[in-house]
């Protein structure tokens, strides 16, 4: 029986709602994070914080000894630059260091968390699912390149030695606890006033908390080798904007932007970005993600992980009320 679980990258977005749904099932929950890294998200008395790095086989095995399963979380999500030898350590290494340790400590569970961008994005008609091949290895990405590489050799892994592992494959998400600005940043710039109007693609966009339950549910109700796209609404960028000005009260209008002026401002700032050694508003890499339609189905997951659907614009309220609380609206 599963009782004691490890989260590594507790203290992120994801791993903090993934923390707190593990209290809320009533499993024993291991934080691991990085030393010196702030765990203010983390203070419940429930919760034992340990200091690690993945990177480090020796010290991520003596923690791993202690726990009955892994949810893997911990990733670096930097794209600019877009090559880096650093996250492909981290994202890649990190992630068989983890699986190296549950394999020796004989653990019952690895939910491995890697992203929907592993799979091919559909239309909204037919959007991509778990079977859709893997399309973009040509944008040169190394963050997401990384994650699918992993996905596959713990896949091989379970195929090959048994690794018990089970992938959750988030979409884009959305809620509290985003300290580090990563997913939540595109709704903090709308509120702010700095998104002058959208492009022609779009997204699937998911509640944290939603993904959160899934992996923690994974823990008991998934099937080993299997992966599940965590998801819920397929959303244009207009349609996304919509919801994010009608949940929390914004006025203005957007305007569609041409895909020459997404690009050719994507290109701008990633060569200011490198004269000035800054990290760009927009990288030529991210506005060409923003021409494509990147849809996908989560029936496997709603199915198998009971998996809930919160409404997007609940999950934006959340973001923006955390945001607030916590000062980040005003700086």
């Amino acid at each position: 029986m599963i009782k004691k679980v490890l989260v590594t990258g507790a203290n992120g977005m994801l791993g903090t709602h993934i923390c707190k749904e593990l209290l809320k099932q009533q499993y024993e929950v291991h934080a691991f994070i990085l030393p010196g890294q702030d765990s203010s998200l983390l203070q419940d008395k429930s919760i034992k914080i340990v200091e690690g790095d993945v990177l480090n086989s020796e010290q991520l095995d003596s923690f791993v000894a202690e726990v009955d399963a892994v949810i893997h979380v911990a990733a670096l999500t930097d794209v600019w630059p877009r090559r880096s030898e650093r996250v492909c350590r981290v994202n890649y290494q990190g992630a068989l260091n983890v699986a190296a340790a549950v394999r020796k400590n004989n653990l019952q569970r690895l939910v491995y968390i890697s992203s929907a961008s592993a799979f091919g994005h559909g239309t909204l008609q037919e959007p991509g699912n778990e079977h859709a091949a893997y399309a973009l290895s040509g944008f040169g990405i190394d963050y997401i390149q990384s994650k699918y590489d992993a996905q596959v050799k713990l896949l091989q892994l379970h195929q090959s030695e048994a690794l018990p592992v089970i992938v959750v494959n988030p979409t884009f998400m959305i809620g509290a606890y985003d300290a580090n600005l990563t997913s939540g940043r595109m709704v903090l710039q709308l509120v702010k006033g700095k998104v002058p109007g959208y492009s022609k693609g779009g997204k699937n966009f998911v509640a944290a908390a939603d993904v959160a339950v899934a992996a923690v549910n994974a823990l008991q109700m998934g099937r080993l080798g299997e992966c599940y796209i965590a998801g819920n609404e397929n959303l244009t960028y207009k349609g996304f904007f919509a919801k994010v000005k009608s949940s929390i009260g914004l006025e203005g209008k957007l305007f569609p932007m041409p895909s020459w002026i997404v690009l050719l401002f994507g290109a701008l700032s990633s060569i200011m970005a490198r004269l000035s050694k800054s990290k760009p508003q927009l990288s030529y890499s991210m506005a060409r993600f923003s021409l494509l339609q990147q849809y996908y189905s989560s029936t496997k997951a709603q199915d198998e992980l009971a998996m809930p659907q919160t409404p997007i614009e609940t999950a934006v309220q959340s973001c923006v009320a955390w945001y607030r609380a916590n000062g980040i609206l005003e700086n």
